[in-house]
């Protein structure tokens, strides 16, 4: 955690909201700041909301990218595209999702992955999916690429 950052961005956002001024900007960089504790903790978050989405179980592992694609759509998660698909793991691009829709534009950059909510999200997700414990993580980040995108691979646990 980077105290000092934390600290200035904390008195920043104090005197903008005595001035009646917006911070949602100042909110990402305390995000920032706080580091990989926040990533467990969104992780948890978005796993734990993807469990208790409706869906219906699939009987057979070939079915989760449409089935996957289906949910995120219904449910405004984003845009996905599947790269790669297997009984062992499942690769994707997400675009347009909550954690860099607005960040995306204004030119932002992380030096590690910043969707941890969207990785345990889908985690969650495939899980119900599958009735198969699985981890999700992004290995590409748009917020470190510039692309239009993140990437995400979702692995199962082998028995």
């Amino acid at each position: 955690m980077d105290r000092q950052l934390l600290s200035k961005i904390l008195a920043q956002m104090r005197k903008n909201l005595k001035e009646g001024k917006a911070i949602g900007d100042m909110k990402v960089g305390a995000l920032l700041a706080l580091g990989h504790q926040l990533e467990a903790i969104f992780y948890y978050l978005g796993h734990e909301l993807g469990t208790t989405l409706k869906v219906k179980q699939v009987k057979d592992v070939s079915q989760i990218p449409n089935e996957l694609k289906e949910i995120i759509s219904q449910f405004n998660l984003g845009e996905i595209d599947i790269t790669e698909a297997t009984d062992e793991i499942i690769e994707l691009n997400m675009k347009d999702h909550s954690s860099i829709k607005d960040l995306i534009k204004k030119g932002i950059k992380t030096s590690g992955s910043f969707c941890s909510f969207e990785a345990g999200l889908l985690a969650g997700i495939v899980e119900k999916l599958s009735d198969r414990h699985c981890f999700a993580q992004e290995v590409g980040c748009s917020l470190q690429t510039g692309e239009n995108h993140c990437t995400f691979m979702v692995v199962f646990q082998k028995d």
